[in-house]
């Protein structure tokens, strides 16, 4: 993976985590504020009913001022300036909050208004069964009370259990991100560090491959009565050429973005091309069959297309293709290349994965006869990819297999 999409992705992430967070976060904060509101809302109605009923047993009006004061998010004053009966404002107070379904338990006071002292205080339980307890009677005339909710942050929160699950997910996610993209660097630095080192040794290898290609062919002039073993020796150091020559074109194209395209005649390149092929594998005995059908050149890149030419070419010879036949036509937009060969075939339950890198077919005993990497049709595939083309596979077991590669004019 690139290094401009591994930064893509890790943007992507962060800006949806952060976008749900912060969503969750503003309407969380807009629920407790509404929940609040309606809590508030019901306290000061049934405070007010406790005022009325008050009043009304002192036998005055309301006041015509609010006496309702919230202090506090939990601690509302109502100052009645009158006579209170403590029996009689629990009971009221009570009853007031049942009716308007809140089930906190509460603390209240009585306070004197003529030194602020309190004079009487009670912690409610509402769910208590009640007991004839005798209170005090107050002697004054004016007194206030104020009424405190200890849980009511809690109660707020407790209404809000679907919150706190999508908020552990959430969490839950954040960590499963944050251990994906450490995995995602980790195995990025593995192949950097495994990518280079296929480099290195591909390079460190041309160079003594050379010499010994160079040395056994001196070695078969200088000795034409018997190189049977030369041959050997020059065989194999073929062989090892064309590997590490697959290993490096592989990684060059993987890596490599800026490919010079350029026109390209495509009659003369490829008549020129298969007449190298023809060589390459004189000693194969195999029938050639070309149709160029082509009058215009194409932009392109003359490496990537002999890659894609020599590996299917490489491949059908591989798997016992004795006749060749390469079928190029174009068209106003695109360019249309087939090779075709009359090999084995390959079987259905292979072909989605013959271009995938290190992918070899087996045989019938699920063997690997032929020798190589499994890089040639990789390359095929990513070497169209850098062309803008696509690559398509018809193949029937026993009777070949035809690669169809579309690739566009300009």
């Amino acid at each position: 993976m690139k290094n401009a999409h591994i930064r893509v992705l890790v943007i992507l992430a962060i800006l949806s985590l952060v976008g749900i967070i912060g969503s969750q976060v503003f309407w969380l904060n807009r629920a407790i504020e509404q929940q609040d509101q309606v809590f508030n809302h019901n306290v000061q109605a049934a405070l007010r009913n406790v005022v009325e009923s008050l009043c009304e047993a002192n036998g005055k009006d309301f006041p015509s001022v609010n006496p309702i004061e919230q202090v506090s998010g939990n601690y509302f004053i109502v100052r009645t300036n009158d006579r209170i009966d403590l029996a009689n404002l629990e009971y009221l107070i009570s009853a007031e909050i049942k009716k308007r379904a809140i089930s906190q338990d509460f603390e209240y006071g009585v306070y004197d208004c003529q030194n602020d002292q309190m004079v009487y205080a009670e912690n409610v339980k509402l769910d208590r069964i009640p007991t004839a307890e005798i209170l005090p009677v107050l002697q004054n005339e004016e007194y206030y009370f104020g009424v405190y909710f200890p849980e009511k942050s809690k109660s707020l929160m407790a209404g809000f259990d679907l919150w706190k699950f999508t908020t552990s997910i959430t969490i839950v996610l954040i960590l499963f991100f944050g251990y994906a993209l450490f995995v995602i660097l980790r195995q990025k630095r593995l192949s950097e560090v495994q990518r280079d080192f296929i480099n290195n040794v591909s390079h460190e290898l041309k160079t003594p491959l050379a010499t010994l290609s160079l040395a056994t062919h001196s070695l078969a002039e200088k000795s034409k009565d018997d190189n049977r073993y030369v041959s050997i020796i020059q065989s194999e150091v073929e062989r090892l050429q064309k590997n590490v020559e697959d290993i490096l074109h592989a990684s060059l194209i993987e890596t490599k973005t800026d490919f010079v395209k350029e026109p390209i005649e495509l009659k003369s390149y490829f008549e020129e091309l298969i007449k190298e092929l023809k060589n390459q594998y004189a000693s194969r005995m195999i029938s050639w069959q070309l149709d160029l059908d082509v009058q215009k050149t194409i932009l392109s890149n003359k490496v990537l297309l002999e890659n894609i030419i020599r590996n299917l070419v490489d491949n059908a010879v591989k798997y016992g293709g004795k006749q060749i036949r390469i079928h190029l036509i174009q068209d106003h937009k695109k360019t249309h290349l087939s090779i075709s060969d009359n090999g084995k075939g390959i079987p259905p339950v292979y072909q989605k994965k013959i271009f995938n890198k290190f992918f070899r077919v087996p045989d019938e005993q699920h063997q690997h006869n032929e020798k190589g990497f499994g890089l040639g049709l990789h390359i095929v595939k990513s070497a169209v990819s850098k062309l803008g083309g696509k690559v398509d596979l018809n193949s029937k077991q026993g009777t070949g297999s035809t690669f169809i590669i579309t690739l566009p004019n300009g």
